[in-house]
Protein backbone atom coordinates (compact mmCIF):
# COMPACT_ATOMS: atom_id res chain seq x y z
CA UNK A 1 0.00 0.00 0.00
CA UNK A 2 1.43 3.42 -1.09
CA UNK A 3 0.93 6.55 -0.32
CA UNK A 4 -2.49 6.37 1.53
CA UNK A 5 -2.77 10.04 2.16
CA UNK A 6 -2.23 11.04 -1.69
CA UNK A 7 -5.23 12.35 -3.29
CA UNK A 8 -5.71 10.25 -6.17
CA UNK A 9 -8.14 12.17 -8.63
CA UNK A 10 -7.40 15.90 -7.75
CA UNK A 11 -9.57 16.67 -4.66
CA UNK A 12 -11.56 14.14 -4.91
CA UNK A 13 -12.17 11.68 -1.65
CA UNK A 14 -11.01 8.34 -0.87
CA UNK A 15 -12.96 5.69 1.35
CA UNK A 16 -11.55 2.94 2.14
CA UNK A 17 -14.20 0.65 3.05
CA UNK A 18 -15.26 -2.90 2.97
CA UNK A 19 -18.39 -3.92 0.63
CA UNK A 20 -20.33 -5.92 3.65
CA UNK A 21 -18.88 -3.72 6.52
CA UNK A 22 -21.56 -2.34 8.61
CA UNK A 23 -19.72 1.04 9.15
CA UNK A 24 -18.34 1.10 5.92
CA UNK A 25 -22.31 1.41 4.39
CA UNK A 26 -22.89 4.21 6.59
CA UNK A 27 -20.22 5.88 5.09
CA UNK A 28 -21.41 5.35 1.69
CA UNK A 29 -25.08 6.20 2.16
CA UNK A 30 -24.06 9.10 3.85
CA UNK A 31 -21.79 10.14 1.01
CA UNK A 32 -24.61 9.05 -1.84
CA UNK A 33 -27.49 11.16 -0.26
CA UNK A 34 -25.00 14.09 -0.31
CA UNK A 35 -24.06 13.64 -3.89
CA UNK A 36 -20.45 13.56 -3.03
CA UNK A 37 -18.04 11.35 -5.50
CA UNK A 38 -15.72 9.87 -3.95
CA UNK A 39 -12.24 6.98 -4.80
CA UNK A 40 -13.10 4.07 -3.42
CA UNK A 41 -10.52 1.67 -2.37
CA UNK A 42 -11.72 -2.04 -1.22
CA UNK A 43 -10.09 -3.06 1.68
CA UNK A 44 -9.99 -6.97 1.98
CA UNK A 45 -10.49 -7.35 6.35
CA UNK A 46 -11.43 -10.91 6.20
CA UNK A 47 -8.74 -12.24 4.61
CA UNK A 48 -5.11 -10.60 4.26
CA UNK A 49 -6.30 -8.11 6.73
CA UNK A 50 -4.91 -5.02 4.93
CA UNK A 51 -6.43 -2.94 7.79
CA UNK A 52 -3.37 -4.05 9.59
CA UNK A 53 -0.99 -3.00 7.34
CA UNK A 54 1.16 -0.52 8.85
CA UNK A 55 0.46 2.43 5.83
CA UNK A 56 -3.19 2.33 6.56
CA UNK A 57 -2.66 2.01 10.34
CA UNK A 58 -0.54 5.29 10.07
CA UNK A 59 -3.73 6.95 8.34
CA UNK A 60 -6.19 4.97 10.87
CA UNK A 61 -4.47 3.84 14.11
CA UNK A 62 -7.58 1.82 14.98
CA UNK A 63 -7.14 -0.47 12.10
CA UNK A 64 -10.81 0.04 11.23
CA UNK A 65 -13.07 0.58 8.33
CA UNK A 66 -14.29 3.38 6.72
CA UNK A 67 -11.81 5.91 6.29
CA UNK A 68 -11.94 8.74 4.56
CA UNK A 69 -9.19 11.02 3.14
CA UNK A 70 -9.54 14.54 2.42
CA UNK A 71 -7.41 16.97 1.16
CA UNK A 72 -6.82 18.91 4.72
CA UNK A 73 -7.76 15.94 6.79
CA UNK A 74 -8.58 11.99 7.60
CA UNK A 75 -11.93 10.66 9.16
CA UNK A 76 -11.79 7.38 10.48
CA UNK A 77 -15.43 7.30 12.25
CA UNK A 78 -18.53 6.09 10.22
CA UNK A 79 -20.48 8.82 11.93
CA UNK A 80 -17.91 11.56 11.36
CA UNK A 81 -18.08 10.91 7.56
CA UNK A 82 -22.05 10.87 8.12
CA UNK A 83 -21.78 14.21 9.37
CA UNK A 84 -19.11 15.63 7.27
CA UNK A 85 -21.08 14.12 4.29
CA UNK A 86 -24.04 15.86 5.50
CA UNK A 87 -23.13 19.25 6.37
CA UNK A 88 -23.87 18.55 10.21
CA UNK A 89 -21.97 19.22 13.09
CA UNK A 90 -22.27 17.02 16.41
CA UNK A 91 -21.85 20.07 18.46
CA UNK A 92 -25.05 21.61 16.33
CA UNK A 93 -27.52 18.54 16.48
CA UNK A 94 -30.92 18.89 17.38
CA UNK A 95 -31.92 16.63 20.48
CA UNK A 96 -33.62 14.39 18.85
CA UNK A 97 -31.46 13.55 15.76
CA UNK A 98 -28.41 13.30 18.94
CA UNK A 99 -30.53 10.65 20.56
CA UNK A 100 -31.34 8.72 18.16
CA UNK A 101 -27.68 8.89 17.27
CA UNK A 102 -26.47 7.94 20.48
CA UNK A 103 -29.10 4.89 20.23
CA UNK A 104 -27.93 3.74 17.10
CA UNK A 105 -24.13 4.10 18.09
CA UNK A 106 -24.47 2.53 21.64
CA UNK A 107 -25.41 -0.92 19.88
CA UNK A 108 -22.38 -3.29 19.91
CA UNK A 109 -23.81 -4.28 16.13
CA UNK A 110 -21.05 -6.72 15.68
CA UNK A 111 -22.00 -8.87 18.78
CA UNK A 112 -25.34 -9.10 16.74
CA UNK A 113 -23.59 -10.42 14.10
CA UNK A 114 -21.21 -12.88 15.06
CA UNK A 115 -22.97 -13.75 18.00
CA UNK A 116 -25.85 -15.21 15.81
CA UNK A 117 -23.18 -16.52 13.13
CA UNK A 118 -21.53 -18.74 16.58
CA UNK A 119 -25.01 -19.79 17.48
CA UNK A 120 -26.08 -20.97 14.44
CA UNK A 121 -22.93 -22.32 12.97
CA UNK A 122 -20.59 -25.26 14.32
CA UNK A 123 -17.97 -24.21 11.68
CA UNK A 124 -17.88 -20.97 12.62
CA UNK A 125 -18.16 -22.17 16.69
CA UNK A 126 -14.85 -23.86 16.15
CA UNK A 127 -13.22 -21.52 13.22
CA UNK A 128 -13.96 -17.77 14.23
CA UNK A 129 -12.51 -18.43 18.11
CA UNK A 130 -9.37 -19.59 16.46
CA UNK A 131 -9.07 -16.86 14.11
CA UNK A 132 -9.16 -14.18 16.65
CA UNK A 133 -6.22 -15.78 18.63
CA UNK A 134 -4.28 -15.93 15.61
CA UNK A 135 -5.26 -12.39 14.63
CA UNK A 136 -4.23 -11.38 18.13
CA UNK A 137 -1.13 -12.92 18.05
CA UNK A 138 -0.46 -11.71 14.40
CA UNK A 139 -0.87 -7.77 15.87
CA UNK A 140 1.36 -8.25 18.96
CA UNK A 141 3.98 -9.53 16.37
CA UNK A 142 3.46 -6.41 14.02
CA UNK A 143 3.98 -4.21 17.49
CA UNK A 144 6.96 -6.00 17.88
CA UNK A 145 8.15 -5.30 13.46
CA UNK A 146 6.91 -1.70 13.66
CA UNK A 147 8.00 0.12 17.27
CA UNK A 148 6.66 3.28 15.76
CA UNK A 149 3.75 2.21 15.74
CA UNK A 150 3.46 -0.18 18.69
CA UNK A 151 1.31 1.52 20.71
CA UNK A 152 -1.62 1.27 18.31
CA UNK A 153 -1.38 -2.27 17.37
CA UNK A 154 -1.08 -3.10 21.08
CA UNK A 155 -3.89 -1.41 21.78
CA UNK A 156 -5.48 -3.39 18.93
CA UNK A 157 -4.50 -6.78 20.33
CA UNK A 158 -6.29 -6.06 24.03
CA UNK A 159 -9.45 -5.53 21.64
CA UNK A 160 -8.87 -9.08 20.04
CA UNK A 161 -8.12 -10.39 23.06
CA UNK A 162 -11.59 -9.15 24.57
CA UNK A 163 -13.14 -10.35 21.46
CA UNK A 164 -11.86 -14.27 21.79
CA UNK A 165 -13.55 -13.83 25.56
CA UNK A 166 -17.05 -12.26 24.46
CA UNK A 167 -17.79 -14.74 21.31
CA UNK A 168 -16.26 -18.18 23.32
CA UNK A 169 -18.84 -20.45 21.42
CA UNK A 170 -20.31 -21.17 25.08
CA UNK A 171 -21.52 -17.94 25.53
CA UNK A 172 -22.28 -17.44 22.24
CA UNK A 173 -26.24 -18.41 22.10
CA UNK A 174 -26.71 -16.28 25.22
CA UNK A 175 -24.73 -13.31 23.55
CA UNK A 176 -27.16 -13.50 20.25
CA UNK A 177 -30.47 -13.82 22.39
CA UNK A 178 -29.03 -10.56 24.51
CA UNK A 179 -28.61 -8.53 21.38
CA UNK A 180 -31.62 -9.91 19.08
CA UNK A 181 -33.81 -8.85 21.78
CA UNK A 182 -32.57 -5.13 21.90
CA UNK A 183 -32.26 -4.95 18.15
CA UNK A 184 -36.32 -5.97 17.99
CA UNK A 185 -37.04 -3.12 20.82
CA UNK A 186 -35.05 -0.94 18.68
CA UNK A 187 -37.13 -1.99 15.79
CA UNK A 188 -40.34 -1.10 18.36
CA UNK A 189 -39.11 2.26 18.93
CA UNK A 190 -38.37 2.75 15.13
CA UNK A 191 -42.38 1.83 15.03
CA UNK A 192 -43.82 3.85 17.63
CA UNK A 193 -41.94 7.17 16.91
CA UNK A 194 -43.08 6.56 12.76
CA UNK A 195 -46.32 5.87 13.75
CA UNK A 196 -48.34 9.11 13.42
CA UNK A 197 -46.99 9.32 9.52
CA UNK A 198 -43.98 10.59 9.38
CA UNK A 199 -41.93 9.85 6.12
CA UNK A 200 -38.93 10.69 7.91
CA UNK A 201 -37.32 9.98 11.35
CA UNK A 202 -36.64 13.30 12.43
CA UNK A 203 -38.63 16.08 10.35
CA UNK A 204 -38.97 17.44 8.02
CA UNK A 205 -36.31 16.22 5.95
CA UNK A 206 -34.38 13.10 5.49
CA UNK A 207 -30.91 13.44 7.91
CA UNK A 208 -28.09 11.98 9.39
CA UNK A 209 -30.72 9.83 11.88
CA UNK A 210 -31.97 8.25 8.61
CA UNK A 211 -28.50 7.20 7.18
CA UNK A 212 -27.91 4.74 9.98
CA UNK A 213 -31.26 3.63 11.05
CA UNK A 214 -31.68 2.51 7.27
CA UNK A 215 -28.42 0.54 8.01
CA UNK A 216 -29.37 -0.84 10.31
CA UNK A 217 -32.70 -2.14 9.13
CA UNK A 218 -30.51 -3.30 6.04
CA UNK A 219 -28.32 -5.47 8.99
CA UNK A 220 -31.55 -6.72 10.72
CA UNK A 221 -32.17 -8.47 7.06
CA UNK A 222 -28.83 -9.46 6.81
CA UNK A 223 -29.51 -11.43 10.25
CA UNK A 224 -32.42 -12.93 9.47
CA UNK A 225 -34.80 -10.90 11.49
CA UNK A 226 -36.50 -8.94 8.92
CA UNK A 227 -39.44 -10.88 9.62
CA UNK A 228 -39.48 -8.06 12.71
CA UNK A 229 -39.91 -5.43 10.03
CA UNK A 230 -43.05 -7.09 8.75
CA UNK A 231 -44.49 -7.22 11.70
CA UNK A 232 -44.85 -3.49 11.84
CA UNK A 233 -46.62 -1.62 9.63
CA UNK A 234 -45.07 1.89 9.75
CA UNK A 235 -41.68 0.74 10.25
CA UNK A 236 -42.73 -1.32 6.56
CA UNK A 237 -43.67 1.26 5.18
CA UNK A 238 -40.42 3.45 6.09
CA UNK A 239 -38.31 0.74 5.10
CA UNK A 240 -39.82 0.75 1.81
CA UNK A 241 -39.17 4.16 1.25
CA UNK A 242 -36.04 4.07 2.16
CA UNK A 243 -34.78 1.31 -0.44
CA UNK A 244 -36.03 2.96 -3.15
CA UNK A 245 -34.25 6.11 -2.61
CA UNK A 246 -31.46 5.85 -5.70
CA UNK A 247 -29.22 6.31 -2.96
CA UNK A 248 -29.90 3.16 -1.42
CA UNK A 249 -28.85 0.70 -4.56
CA UNK A 250 -25.79 3.39 -5.36
CA UNK A 251 -24.21 2.83 -1.79
CA UNK A 252 -24.61 -1.13 -1.92
CA UNK A 253 -26.42 -1.82 1.15
CA UNK A 254 -26.26 -5.31 1.82
CA UNK A 255 -29.38 -7.23 3.10
CA UNK A 256 -27.92 -10.36 2.07
CA UNK A 257 -24.67 -12.10 1.74
CA UNK A 258 -22.90 -11.92 -1.39
CA UNK A 259 -19.93 -14.28 -1.82
CA UNK A 260 -19.05 -14.31 -5.27
CA UNK A 261 -19.09 -10.62 -4.53
CA UNK A 262 -16.95 -10.72 -1.33
CA UNK A 263 -13.91 -13.11 -3.36
CA UNK A 264 -14.16 -11.25 -6.37
CA UNK A 265 -13.33 -7.93 -4.32
CA UNK A 266 -10.69 -10.11 -2.16
CA UNK A 267 -8.76 -11.35 -5.91
CA UNK A 268 -9.27 -7.54 -7.28
CA UNK A 269 -12.27 -9.10 -9.91
CA UNK A 270 -14.74 -7.42 -9.29
CA UNK A 271 -15.74 -3.20 -8.22
CA UNK A 272 -14.96 -1.78 -5.27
Amino acid sequence: MTDLTKMPNGDRPRLYHAPSSYYSMIARLALQEAGIAYAPVFMDIHVHMSQQLPDYVRLNPNMTVPTLVLPARVLDQSRDIAEFALGVSDVALDPETRRWLDLHYSYPIDELTFGGILSRNPLARFMIPKLLVKSHRRLLAMAAAHPDLAEAYNARAALFAERARIFDPDDAVRLSQKRRAEAIDFMSQLEHNLADGRAVIVPPAYGIADVVWTVFLARMEFVGLGAEIVKRSALTRYWRAMRMRPSFAAADIWTRLHVPRLIGGILGITRS
